[in-house]
């Protein structure tokens, strides 16, 4: 198998009180992030998932290994932009869609990065380093260690899920919320591979036809 089902059963939290399969989904990225993330540690690989809503608010996850879509020695945000370019752009305008209905109702990639503050210029030589395009926020005195899970639905919406490392549980922004200019080459590759999923392309060896 090149996946892995999983189901899960969480609690929902209220971030629409007019779409119940946002809070279901809200849920289960909140869960992913402590049952796959915060319990098994941190320092471990990336994981690009998708969701599909089951019955009696159950949640199948199908985890992608990185021999799947990331190739060795490629940073795997690179290797997921790399896997997006080709596929179709998402247009402005979507009529809705039915998340009980797809097969794939919503894709998924949980990350560790650093993050620094924001208001603290970067010392000269690694601003010089940053116009080139490098990153170095690992470089930086006083960075934070985060976990991100980043995810769009087939209606384009983010939810988006971050724990900063020995916080007790991560922090949902902004759940449910459209996506509009996807600035940044996760969140742009995530909606362009759940737009074209919800398309009926096959972006994925094992995704759920």
């Amino acid at each position: 198998m090149s996946t892995e089902p999983k189901s899960f059963h969480f609690s929902a939290p209220i971030v629409s009180p007019d779409d119940p399969h946002a809070n279901t989904i809200a849920a289960a990225i909140v869960g992913i992030e402590d049952q796959l993330g915060e319990r098994r540690g941190w320092d471990r690989p990336t994981q690009l998932f998708t969701l599909r809503l089951l019955p009696g608010d159950l949640v199948e996850t199908a985890l992608y290994p990185q021999h799947l879509w990331c190739p060795g020695g490629f940073n795997p945000a690179d290797a997921l932009d790399k896997l997006a370019a080709p596929l179709p752009p998402v247009p402005d305008l979507l009529p809705p869609a039915d998340a009980a209905q797809a097969t794939v109702c919503a894709v998924g990639f949980m990350f560790e990065g650093w993050t620094r503050d924001s208001t603290v210029a970067l010392p000269p030589h690694l601003a010089r380093r940053a116009q080139r395009g490098e990153r170095v926020n690992h470089l930086v005195s006083g960075r934070r260690e985060i976990r991100i899970v980043h995810a769009v639905d087939l209606n384009q919406r983010v939810f988006h899920a971050v724990r900063t490392r020995g916080e007790a549980q991560s922090r949902m922004k902004n759940a449910g919320l459209r996506s509009t200019a996807k600035e940044g080459i996760i969140p742009a590759a995530v909606a362009r591979i759940m737009h074209a999923m919800r398309c009926g392309h096959r972006v994925l060896p094992g995704q759920p036809a």
